[in-house]
């Protein structure tokens, strides 16, 4: 008997209705059906909301991988390779999976099928590459029309502060101005980034988006040309890293300016003043390498604790430098923004954790097997609880609606969240009952805590795959969860 899997997916952009669920799960379900499969609507995998040029953040294309590595289909279908992946690479990869597990992939639109595809399979290739390319043009299409919109006086994007959007024109918010004006004018008398957010934060000035003024948003915000009547565009681009999409700022010969976009706060000359000070007194900082990255947090406002580097040099020449650890949310707005946490050497608490962390492999590493079973076993309970107590909600959902007691459009929006939150927990329990995920973990932590005496080099993976949490309380306590333990 023939399993297969049916692959959907909707990106982040707005479809058209040819491309949306119903209609591909249609399209793949009329292809099944007339080549004599039983229609099967639990084979459906779906990504919706999510771009075709995101591997790793699609979780149903994930899951049917797994399940192909674990021999549970052999027939993959979807309604084209744009929907497939729209990412050349990719596109490939998933195919090789596939094809190495002996799945057959079915495209309906194209009438690929790899059971007739020879050895030299370039149909899929070029399809694949068509695919990768309308992505491209379609960013391309994206810009120019972004472009027209500005030409047009337009603004696109978030709000700064010191303006409001109306008719999708910029106009001067004058209580908000007046602060612009006044940290301009802070910075070209001599004031810090750090001294003025304490300032606005003393004087109880709010952001557009935060409780509190932090250090980056008044950096931000002196060396941005919005406020002396400039739109830039094509500042930022988006590439792909490693299987995700991260921002970085373009050169500043791929930047197209617009000047006298909108009205401006500020003057030429005192932005320029402020501006030319900061490219004169411009140092390369090297920031910390820190192996405790989004693990350690502080205790009070749960932002993640960093590293801060410091030295002292003497008379006679000789430095002295030290790195210690300090809450994020404090570092860019003082006291408003947290508490300050007494110096923990960075030095001294990488020794503490690394001490800690053999002394519980000793016992761990003897009842690993037994204690992750046991905690697969809860997380399991857990979760079928979850989707138990889903499936019910759901059902009362019905029948209030069928008894008109609520509208259409709320029965729709509830149905839909339910529905979202009982696939995420189906994917989670699929992943947490394979028997592979279990012994995989396992030899994860014995590999870790093997490494933890390698104090050479990098341990972020090791304390990332022993460590779940670890909380700094002000005084310097800690409190750490582990991976391998359930929290009591």
């Amino acid at each position: 008997m023939q399993s297969y899997a049916v692959y959907v997916r909707v990106s982040t952009d707005r479809d058209e209705q040819i491309s949306s669920v119903e209609n591909q799960v249609d399209i793949c379900r009329n292809w099944l059906e007339r080549n004599e499969f039983v229609w099967d609507e639990t084979s459906v995998y779906k990504d919706e909301g999510i771009s075709g040029t995101l591997f790793v953040d699609r979780p149903a294309i994930q899951q049917i991988l797994e399940k192909a590595k674990q021999k549970l289909i052999n027939v993959v279908i979807f309604k084209s390779i744009s929907r497939l992946a729209r990412d050349l690479k990719d596109s490939l990869e998933i195919r090789e999976v596939f094809l190495a597990h002996g799945v057959r992939i079915i495209s309906v639109e194209e009438g690929y099928d790899s059971t007739k595809a020879g050895k030299n399979d370039m149909a899929f290739e070029l399809w694949s590459l068509f695919s990768a390319q309308y992505s491209r043009t379609l960013s391309s299409s994206i810009s120019a029309a972004l472009a027209a919109k500005v030409r047009r006086g337009e603004h696109i994007g978030k709000v700064p502060y010191g303006y409001n959007r109306v008719n999708q024109l910029l106009e001067i918010n004058e209580d908000e101005a007046e602060v612009v004006r006044l940290i301009y004018n802070l910075y070209n008398n001599g004031y810090g980034y750090k001294n003025i957010t304490n300032e606005l934060n003393r004087l109880g000035f709010k952001p557009k988006n935060n409780q509190v003024w932090q250090v980056t948003s008044v950096q931000r915000l002196i060396q941005n040309a919005i406020y002396k009547g400039t739109f830039i565009l094509n500042q930022f681009t988006n590439v792909k890293i490693g299987g995700r999409k991260k921002q970085i700022r373009n050169s500043s010969e791929k930047w197209i300016l617009f000047p006298n976009h909108h009205p401006s706060i500020i003057d030429d000359e005192t932005w320029n003043q402020a501006n030319q000070k900061k490219i004169k007194s411009r140092k390369i900082r090297i920031t910390p390498w820190n192996e405790f990255r989004d693990l350690a947090k502080c205790s009070e406002c749960h932002s993640n604790m960093i590293i801060v580097q410091s030295f002292r040099t003497k008379k006679n020449g000789e430095r002295t430098e030290w790195k210690y650890l300090k809450c994020s949310q404090y570092r860019r707005a003082g006291k408003h923004g947290c508490v300050n946490h007494v110096p923990i050497s960075y030095e001294d608490f990488r020794g503490f954790m690394t001490k800690l962390l053999m002394e519980k492999g000793k016992d761990v590493l003897l009842n690993i097997q037994k204690s992750a079973e046991t905690n697969q076993l809860k997380k399991c309970k857990k979760l079928e609880q979850t989707l138990k107590q889903n499936e019910q909600r759901k059902k009362k959902l019905l029948d209030l609606y069928l008894d008109q007691l609520i509208e259409k459009e709320e029965f729709e929006k509830k149905r839909k969240e339910v529905e979202e939150t009982i696939s995420q927990t189906k994917k989670e329990l699929f992943v947490l009952n394979q028997t592979e995920t279990v012994q995989t973990n396992i030899q994860n932590i014995k590999d870790a805590f093997k490494e933890i005496e390698k104090s050479n080099q990098d341990l972020h993976h090791v304390f990332k795959t022993l460590i779940k949490e670890i909380v700094i309380h002000p005084e310097g306590t800690i409190d750490v969860t582990y991976t391998f333990e359930e929290p009591q």
